[in-house]
């Protein structure tokens, strides 16, 4: 089986070549006496010819269906005038067939291979192998392939050691939920399959390899949604003696070099930063899309002596009033209530709106309010005409932005105003280093356990018996990378002392022998001349889905998961054996219908 060439590759300046080609039967059509065929393979299509004058291969032609894997030899040729494709990079030429060799037939494909397919998710994940002969999905998989040898290619250039880290680790949950993995040697002990390499690349540090990088499997068992999977793949980064700039630094460059080796699309660098409190108070996220406006204002001094009772009942118990326009106001009775109904989701209590027209200006509390008010409203939104404003207050400051971050998201969604096509690369800056859990009623930290703090909050840190207010205060030296709304990853400077580390894990209410059985092995580590060190993780599946301008990271695996985290293909996960239960030593309990 000598392959000469993939289909897809050939071209004008192969005319009269002898080729030997492998591929499926991609459609067949018998015209006036010819049967013309696509043949495809992983490169592309090229048009065979099978003609009557060779009897016993156009019979054998006319047993070809769809799907069935052949080897065909022949003679390339240029097409005839104006039967040219100019739609196929083949399309100049096509195969005389000579030789034909049906290697397999198929059945009845389950749906048609085309990228137009209105097959659903569920049949299309069952047959994915079938799936994954679509121009578009086989493309998408050979780009990320391109683009994992493109960072590896850069990271070597550059410095950095890849070190593979294991799967089989230790359960330290302070994140996502694990999936654990039963000891068959050790019995009644489990490993954790690893949510990130996290403490792995922070003992390669004190190791001594100061420039590390991976491409590696993760595992979380979490909900997931369409940018989420239960295993995902990201890029690991880690490095000894940096600031946080040599990190960012790393990680703006590699994102340029992919995206022009593979989209040519010249990305500027340095990227945009914004700090967290700006993000949130601008934009009511820490992931925000900058690709429009739609920012958010604090109008609470426009309406300190305000008529309104409500917003006044709010500033009175310390609240904020905030609001955000949009140059539209085509927006109906049902449009304004179910507006209404979509930020009470996220816990406002009310949308007010007002409605800029060139000759009037209407709002169901146009009469509490003053003309002042109005004229600083206008001047806030720089309001011409013909825009709408929408305000929402409360005492409760998270709820005030969460509900028009997402009303802002809303607008970009419904009035088309998100460019695929543009690429606004942000960081996220001076993130708090903890924040509250109602649920656990503790402090949690925002991103993980080991990121260094500000340096001038450290002394603070050791103060006794902290307040909420204090803690609330402390900043991190952690950093985000957004994309277009969508959080690429994130990264810190990490805790190399080893009494920080263990004061921050009392603030987090760990107690001795919760530290010592989950990270003592990390904490004796940090006795040993552990360097100042940092990295970052970026998620590689997020990645290629935006630069393909995919809506879901499941057109970037091979081999994905439903949101339900079934794998329809395989039938994963399944039941097993009650003796493979017993070996392990695990009962199963039989829920209770």
């Amino acid at each position: 089986m000598n392959r000469t060439n993939y289909c897809g590759s050939l071209g004008i300046n192969d005319i009269d070549k002898q080729v030997n080609l492998f591929g499926w039967i991609h459609s067949r059509r018998d015209h006036g006496g010819v049967i013309f065929i696509d043949l495809i393979d992983r490169e592309g299509i090229v048009q065979v010819v099978f003609s009557p004058e060779t009897q016993d291969l156009f019979q054998q032609a006319q047993k070809l269906r769809n799907e069935y894997v052949v080897n065909i030899k022949g003679k390339v040729r240029k097409r005839p005038k104006g039967t040219e494709n100019p739609n196929l990079k083949t399309g100049e030429i096509e195969i005389i067939a000579t030789e034909l060799e049906i290697l397999n037939p198929s059945e009845t494909l389950p749906f048609e291979i085309t990228d137009f397919t209105k097959a659903g998710e569920e049949i299309c994940l069952k047959y994915r192998f079938l799936d994954l002969r679509r121009e578009k999905l086989k493309n998408n998989i050979i780009i990320r392939s391109k683009i994992m040898h493109i960072i590896r290619t850069y990271f070597h250039e550059n410095g950095f050691i890849e070190i593979e880290t294991p799967f089989l680790t230790k359960s330290t949950p302070e994140g996502a939920r694990d999936f654990l993995v039963p000891s068959r040697l050790n019995p009644n002990t489990f490993y954790a399959l690893p949510q990130s390499p996290q403490l792995f690349k922070q003992i390669l540090m004190v190791s001594g390899f100061d420039k590390y990088f991976q491409i590696v499997k993760c595992f979380r068992d979490e909900d997931l949604r369409a940018d989420r999977q239960p295993e995902f793949t990201q890029l690991d980064i880690e490095m000894s003696f940096i600031e946080e700039q040599d990190i960012i630094n790393e990680t703006e460059n590699v994102i340029k070099t992919v995206f022009k080796q593979i989209l040519d699309i010249d990305i500027e660098i340095p990227f945009k930063k914004i700090n967290f409190e700006q993000a949130f108070t601008k934009f009511g996220t820490d992931k925000p899309d900058l690709r429009y406006g739609l920012e958010i204002n604090n109008l609470s001094c426009i309406f300190k002596n305000t008529n309104l009772k409500i917003l006044k009942n709010i500033l009175d118990n310390k609240g904020i009033i905030c609001g955000i326009k949009i140059d539209k106001t085509e927006f109906s009775k049902e449009k304004l209530n179910n507006l209404i109904s979509f930020v009470n989701n996220y816990g406002a209590k009310g949308l007010v709106w007002i409605k800029f027209t060139q000759n009037n200006i209407e709002s169901p509390v146009r009469k509490f309010l003053s003309e002042d008010e109005i004229e600083n409203i206008k001047n806030t939104f720089n309001i011409v005409e013909n825009s709408t404003v929408f305000i929402i207050g409360d005492t409760d400051k998270e709820i005030v932005y969460n509900s028009l971050g997402n009303l802002r998201i809303k607008f970009a969604q419904d009035f088309n105003l998100t460019d695929k096509n543009k690429f606004c690369f942000t960081w996220i800056t001076d993130f708090p280093l903890f924040e509250y859990s109602s649920q656990e009623k503790r402090f949690v930290s925002k991103h993980h356990p080991f990121t260094m703090p500000k340096k001038e909050d450290i002394d603070l840190l050791f103060k006794n018996n902290l307040t909420m207010e204090e803690l609330f205060k402390i900043k991190s030296r952690a950093y985000d990378l957004v994309l277009n709304g969508t959080e690429l990853g994130g990264g810190s400077i990490r805790i190399h002392n080893k009494e920080l580390q263990n004061r921050i894990f009392k603030i987090l209410k760990l107690s001795d022998k919760e530290i010592e059985d989950r990270f003592g092995f990390l904490l004796n580590a940090l006795s040993y001349g552990a360097p100042p060190h940092g990295g970052i993780a970026i998620g590689l599946d997020r990645l290629v889905s935006l630069m393909l301008k995919e809506d879901s990271i499941r057109d970037v695996i091979a081999f994905p998961k439903t949101q339900k985290g079934i794998c329809p293909l395989t039938g994963a996960p399944d039941y097993v054996k009650p003796e493979q239960l017993k070996e392990l030593n695990i009962l199963f309990i039989e829920k209770e219908k």
